[in-house]
């Protein structure tokens, strides 16, 4: 097959190289920068170029691109875009309904969504990383002396929208402080959206103006609910790692501000291809605290940890539940209380801990390998 691939994400970009090319597939890479997701003149032209010189079986890109959508149909070329984002609002595209479109979406909530929409082929798939680097990676060396105890990598989501809107009236950010407290102390179920009443809205819409492109199916309601989620993510985050810094070493590697953690240690920033497995392998304990507007779906640096044969600390998502076992092949919490005692647990059960990374390194070779998973979806493109 020959695949015209857009690519904007240069960490994903040699993982899916490198898998297409060992199934067989030819490539043709297309990197022009998109400045319009909806009418970019110049992506348009690139892609209508190398549609033209070559035969091109479909197009391919990480993320939904509605510009590209409109070439494949103008063409009559499939157009297969593998989401990771959620929410990604760029699903909610007038051009989202092509039929040339073949949409894959990991997040069960998001998929259910679309296909409410109407979307014809869309799909429920989860992420994948590449095994097969990162089992090369494992081989370069041993673990280290003096390797993190416990480690995080990730944002502070200390620059939220919601903190940037300081200028709303205390009843209503009373009221949705009350809805983040409440939030804060649930897992596997976000009822953000639920708790916004039509009344508070209105309110809302006084102070804050939130727009999205004409013909967006997208609520005021949900995005109001997406910059919510964004804050309770940040106070999620600094909360749990500020108190796992009381009680054990815990070393952070984010861009972050991390004033207000005085207790932690911290790594700087690390390179998502070279540095970041690494972090993940010679920790004793890697920490996922999944962003609150990802509902059900298995984020992708769960995977990117169990992939790089560290274990994994994550709360409780659905999809992760459904596909790993706890105490098996990670271990998940469900309120800042287990969280610590099952850090303490881990931390002082080094052979468990390691049989449980290997077993989960194991599993997320048998089912979500870039081989694995592009193969699948190729297959699906095929049929469907």
């Amino acid at each position: 097959m020959k695949i015209l691939y857009y690519t904007w994400n240069e960490n994903s970009r040699d993982d899916m190289l490198e898998t297409l090319k060992i199934l067989g597939h030819e490539v043709i890479i297309c990197d022009t920068p998109c400045r319009d997701y909806e009418q970019d003149a110049e992506v348009m032209s690139s892609l209508k170029g190398v549609i033209r010189k070559q035969e091109v079986d479909c197009m391919f890109s990480f993320n939904f691109f509605p510009v590209i959508a409109r070439a494949a149909e103008q063409y009559g070329i499939k157009y297969i875009s593998w989401v990771y984002d959620c929410p990604h609002w760029t699903l909610f595209s007038p051009a989202v309904k092509s039929a040339y479109n073949y949409i894959f979406v990991f997040d069960l909530q998001q998929y259910e969504q679309l296909k409410v929409l109407g979307v014809q082929r869309c799909f429920h798939f989860p992420l994948a990383v590449n095994t097969t680097r990162l089992a090369r990676m494992g081989k370069e060396a041993a673990k280290k002396a003096g390797c993190p105890d416990v480690s995080f990598v990730g944002s502070l989501y200390e620059n939220n929208l919601y903190d940037r809107i300081n200028y709303l009236p205390e009843y209503v950010r009373g009221y949705l402080s009350g809805i983040m407290e409440a939030q804060e102390r649930i897992y596997g179920y976000n009822f953000v959206s639920e708790l916004l009443t039509d009344e508070m809205i209105g309110q809302m819409d006084q102070y804050i103006s939130m727009e999205m492109p004409q013909g967006y199916h997208v609520t005021k309601r949900e995005l109001y609910a997406e910059m919510i989620n964004g804050k309770i993510t940040s106070r999620e985050r600094m909360r749990l790692l500020q108190e796992l810094s009381e009680r054990f070493p815990l070393t952070l590697y984010t861009a972050s501000d991390a004033s207000r953690l005085p207790g932690v240690k911290l790594g700087g920033t690390v390179d998502y291809v070279t540095e970041m497995p690494r972090v993940f392998r010679d920790s004793r304990i890697n920490l996922n605290i999944s962003l609150r507007s990802i509902r059900s779906g298995i984020p992708l640096r769960a995977l990117d940890i169990m992939g790089a044969g560290g274990f994994l600390m994550s709360n409780y998502q659905p999809e992760l539940a459904e596909y790993f076992e706890d105490g098996k092949e990670l271990a998940m919490y469900g309120s800042a209380q287990e969280l610590i005692d099952k850090t303490a647990y881990y931390l002082s059960h080094e052979e468990e801990r390691r049989q449980i990374a290997k077993a989960g390194f194991g599993k997320v070779q048998e089912l979500f390998s870039y081989e694995v998973r592009v193969t699948q979806m190729l297959d699906l493109v095929t049929i469907a």
